[in-house]
């Protein structure tokens, strides 16, 4: 016949004691409690910018929704409804805010995104479509805003309204401020002009920029030289802000219809998006010559690079867009007006080699994000 032990129970002062061993696991418990409450605490007072470290945000234009992005895993974290087919998206400093515009026709509005709830906090109505380009000062202040009613908003983003408004002349389409944010350049259909960024005022007169459709411009660090990709001749000249004239014209096949431009971070290399030869094309900004050109399966429209500069990322059209030379402008002009459900893709490329090294699938029309 069994006996069960009698349980020990030590008193103290004629109350109950707890065991040596009971305490030793009671005081493990709360030193692990106390690590987690200082971790949790550590993350909800980390800023924006370490919380999104790896993570992009990609307007997606034929589904009217930005993505969120893990960028090194290439999956999609989030859908953000926005307006109508939204083109560029562009980050406070902070990275507390991402702005969209949202190019319509209809709706005529910049939504705002708060990056710590991923949801729209304010929906900013503008005269006429925002323009595929706008543009922050440094210290993120104001973003300008061309539209097609041939204005220039100023949006405050401490308050997210319009502060001033800006006459200029028909058909604003790509814009750029100078690095002290004084003066604000503005691309028509063959010309740029120069403003100032305060008050609107003509401070350069229209020069020609020796080509056609210069949709996109980008500006160097120092800002003394400017690139305009003209989309219909095919070249890029590269414009001199302090002399204010054309400097070079870079060429390329007539067939090319260059999209976009974007400096690498140590603003060494231009890479150009080609939408009529599936390609880019790599220009080397101290001789401002071709270094070389990469191929590309589908539409390529905007290139992005992380902080570093190590990788680049792709947006393009995806498989509808894989057609015969002649059928490629004609379907981007109407690329927007596709039903959703197409996909596109987002492509990493390892800089160093030009090699792609994966491929985040999206819905149609993935355009201009950020890559925190």
């Amino acid at each position: 016949m069994f006996f069960r032990k009698p349980v020990e129970v030590v008193t103290y002062n004629g109350a109950p004691h707890f065991q040596p061993r009971l305490m030793e696991h009671f005081e493990k418990v709360t030193y692990f409690l106390s690590g987690l409450i200082v971790l949790l605490s550590m993350l909800i007072s980390l800023p924006a910018h370490a919380i999104l470290e790896g993570i992009s945000y990609v307007p997606i234009t034929d589904e009217n929704q930005v993505y969120v992005i893990n960028t090194a895993e290439h999956t999609v974290l989030k859908k953000i409804t926005v307006g109508m087919h939204p083109i560029v998206v562009r980050a406070l400093p902070d990275r507390s805010k991402i702005y969209v515009d949202n190019f319509g026709p209809l709706g005529n509005q910049i939504s705002v995104i708060d990056t710590k709830t991923n949801t729209v906090i304010k929906t900013i109505y503008t005269n006429g479509a925002p323009y595929a380009s706008m543009e922050l000062t440094r210290d993120g202040r104001y973003l300008y805003v061309p539209t097609d009613f041939s204005v220039v908003h100023v949006i405050d983003t401490q308050t997210d309204r319009i502060v001033k408004t800006f006459g200029v002349s028909l058909l604003p389409a790509g814009i750029q401020l100078s690095p002290d944010d004084k003066t604000l350049y503005v691309f028509y259909p063959n010309t740029v002009a120069a403003y100032s960024a305060d008050n609107g005022a003509l401070t350069k007169p229209m020069l020609s920029v020796q080509g056609l459709a210069p949709g996109w411009a980008t500006l160097t660090a120092d800002g003394k030289k400017m690139y305009a990709i003209n989309a219909l001749s095919s070249n890029i000249v590269t414009i001199d802000t302090q002399a204010w004239k054309v400097t070079k014209s870079i060429f390329q096949p007539l067939t090319a219809l260059p999209l976009s431009g974007t400096l690498t971070p140590d603003g060494k290399k231009l890479y150009i998006c080609n939408i009529g030869t599936y390609n880019m094309t790599i220009i080397d900004t101290g001789t401002d010559t071709i270094e070389k050109v990469i191929p590309t399966k589908y539409t390529p429209i905007y290139v992005s690079f992380n902080a570093a500069g190590t990788e680049a990322y792709l947006s393009n059209l995806g498989p509808l867009t894989n057609l015969p030379p002649l059928a490629r402008p004609i379907l981007f002009d109407f690329f927007y007006f596709l039903p959703p459900g197409i996909p596109g893709n987002i492509t990493t490329y390892d800089v160093a080699s030009g090699t792609p090294k994966g491929v985040t699938v999206t819905g149609n029309g993935p355009v201009v994000g950020v890559y925190f």
